[in-house]
């Protein structure tokens, strides 16, 4: 099933448009006004990717073939036709499809009593307890926390969050810092 405008799209894209050859980076960066929903989005070569589907603050969805993904401002160059990504058609398709491929691989391993580990896989940080609409509860040695389905990846050891030990521990304790009674 798709996920669109999906932060691991966004992060995969960003990613592979830094891949793109040095014509891609000395063009034009696309006018702001042209950044609008409805607006046709193309590829580096004049290629139709898809349309922008919303805008807000520095952030463009853009709707591609159904799917979505978000990708900032400056993500975009000036062509002919109107914006563009600085990227072929093929690749940004190819990173939506994988991104896709990814989210459905976390989906399949987020499941009450998963493990997750840190970042590195060294640490084992909680298991599922409960899978909520904004992402899954876990149970940590701090109590229990809910985290965004955006923060999960696949390691080669299992189920993990972006983040080391100490970086989890130390967003567990804030967390729980903010939410207890001044």
């Amino acid at each position: 099933m798709p996920k669109p405008y999906g932060p691991i799209a966004a992060l995969c894209l960003a990613s592979a448009i830094t891949l793109s050859g040095p014509g891609a980076q000395a063009q034009e960066a696309a006018p702001a006004a042209s950044l609008v929903a409805g607006a046709k989005v193309y590829d580096e070569n004049g290629e139709l990717v898809g349309q922008i589907a919303k805008v807000s603050g520095n952030r463009v969805a853009v709707s591609i073939d159904g799917n979505g993904l978000v990708v900032a401002k400056n993500a975009f160059v000036k062509s002919a036709k109107g914006p563009a990504l600085k990227a072929q058609k093929a690749k940004i398709v190819a990173v939506l499809r994988q991104a896709e491929a990814d989210a459905a691989a976390v989906d399949g391993a987020l499941k009450p009593g998963a493990e997750v580990r840190s970042a590195d896989g060294t640490a084992v940080l909680g298991n599922v307890a409960a899978l909520a609409p904004q992402g899954a509860v876990l149970t940590t040695s701090e109590g229990n926390i809910t985290m965004p389905r955006a923060a999960f990846f696949l390691s080669e050891k299992g189920l993990a969050v972006k983040a080391n030990e100490k970086q989890f521990l130390e967003g567990v304790r804030a967390a729980r810092a903010q939410k207890a009674p001044g």
